[in-house]
């Protein structure tokens, strides 16, 4: 039986876009996928600067706007019929779910009705607003089903895979989720090796935004912080 993950119809286009900038330059395709991440996080950076490193061309980065306009077609149409969507992580596991990389990190992203689930099963108690936190965030789509059923929460995402860190960062940008995503290893708080914040002037002035953070920035950081004093004083 083939392991082959086959992603949804209305993504395979930006799949063959991504396969044939891929072949036709030689590069390898996780990479380039990682790369189409960073052009987007990019776009929404308020303060942009060229990224560094680059290797594409003015024709590379055509292919990168085509994907990234067309992805935020699918996510209009997505989000007002589902609520939520993750396209990302349906491209992933069809163009690098089977490779050597994904299985020694152990990925494997949790089904749509999963994520609806654990949302109805861990948000009866709250009133919608707080912090909301996944340690293995992967794409990011358990926090995506909180956020549809809790708008106002503060989301902390979190993964040790800097691509599963972007691909939550732009799914956060989309859905209008405010919130931070740290690339670390969550059994090591101490760990930080970069982090986003995302949306933070959403709700004043409409406009998705998205900016990298150093851990003393970081809610999730500096709550471990307080945590670690508190013990300390017991």
């Amino acid at each position: 039986m083939s392991n082959h993950y086959e992603a949804p119809c209305e993504v395979r286009e930006i799949e063959s876009l991504l396969r044939q900038l891929t072949y036709t330059n030689g590069y390898d395709m996780v990479e380039v996928f990682s790369d189409m991440l960073r052009y987007i996080i990019g776009y929404f950076t308020w303060k942009v600067e060229p990224l560094k490193p680059w290797r594409y061309k003015k024709e590379h980065n055509i292919v990168f706007w085509k994907i990234l306009c067309h992805w935020m077609l699918i996510m209009r149409r997505r989000i007002a019929t589902q609520g939520w969507y993750d396209v990302f992580g349906d491209l992933y596991m069809s163009i690098g779910g089977s490779s050597s990389r994904t299985k020694s990190l152990g990925q494997n992203f949790t089904p749509d009705e999963i994520c609806e689930l654990m949302t109805m099963i861990t948000g009866k108690d709250t009133d919608g607003s707080g912090m909301i936190s996944d340690p293995t965030c992967g794409s990011g789509r358990t926090l995506l089903a909180a956020h549809a059923k809790h708008p106002k929460s503060y989301l902390v995402a979190e993964d040790i895979d800097s691509t599963c860190c972007m691909m939550t960062v732009c799914n956060f940008i989309v859905h209008g989720c405010h919130g931070e995503v740290i690339w670390h290893d969550s059994l090591n708080p101490d760990s930080y090796y970069g982090g986003w914040l995302v949306n933070e002037h959403l709700g004043k002035c409409g406009i998705p935004s998205v900016r990298e953070i150093s851990r003393e920035e970081s809610a999730l950081w500096n709550f471990w912080q307080h945590r670690r004093q508190d013990q300390a004083i017991k």
